[in-house]
């Protein structure tokens, strides 16, 4: 697929999308499709059996390389392209599923991924914004460093900024883990026993 090609299927799913997605949730769609370069698009339409498939069933699904953070059984943690703030993270269920049909541990796992976020990143806080595009949920953790939130301006981020965050945030696990499977010996006090001198 050239270019040409590229930017021509770009412009069908970005149709798409503004007919079939509220506003709000279109232009957050629009913007995940615009960051695409012609070889994932291509992957994804190779990929994909159905034309429609949904873009987070894709990057769950290990489509589009992404900058994974963290994982369960149920769904997979990574960092936002265009982020609203440094540490913007999305939780997304592995499986095609509603908010209101989202199994308990993708809330709690969510939960965890923030209070890591929070421990290595430093924000203020971390606003815990769900969402629903076409079916599918997506969890958003939104570092505030100031006032941001989930309808703050995004940007770009560099890939750079997005290999250094990752670093932060999966460094510091490796490091607990070790910390957990590293079992200091036991120090054997020796004691000094005193036995009579035997008689003949």
């Amino acid at each position: 697929m050239d270019s040409h090609e590229a930017e021509q299927v770009k412009r069908q799913l970005l149709n798409n999308i503004e007919s079939n997605f509220p506003k709000e949730k279109a232009e957050i769609l629009k913007r995940q499709i615009m960051s695409m370069n012609d070889e994932q698009l291509e992957t994804f339409l190779d990929k994909s059996n159905q034309p429609n498939e949904c873009i987070f069933c894709s990057i769950a699904s290990g489509k589009f390389e992404s900058h994974k953070v963290d994982e369960n059984d149920s769904a997979i943690a990574i960092l936002e392209i265009n982020p609203v703030s440094r540490g913007h993270t999305i939780v997304i269920s592995k499986k095609h599923t509603s908010l209101e049909e989202f199994p308990k541990d993708i809330s709690s796992f969510a939960k965890s991924v923030a209070e890591n976020i929070k421990e290595k990143l430093k924000p203020k806080d971390v606003e815990i914004a769900s969402l629903d595009f076409g079916g599918h949920g997506v969890i958003n953790l939104i570092p505030v460093y100031n006032d941001e939130s989930i309808n703050s301006k995004r940007y770009r981020a560099k890939k750079e900024e997005l290999d250094e965050v990752l670093k932060i945030l999966k460094e510091e696990k490796i490091k607990e883990i070790k910390k957990e499977k590293v079992h200091k010996p036991k120090r054997i006090k020796q004691e000094r026993f005193w036995l009579p001198k035997r008689i003949p």
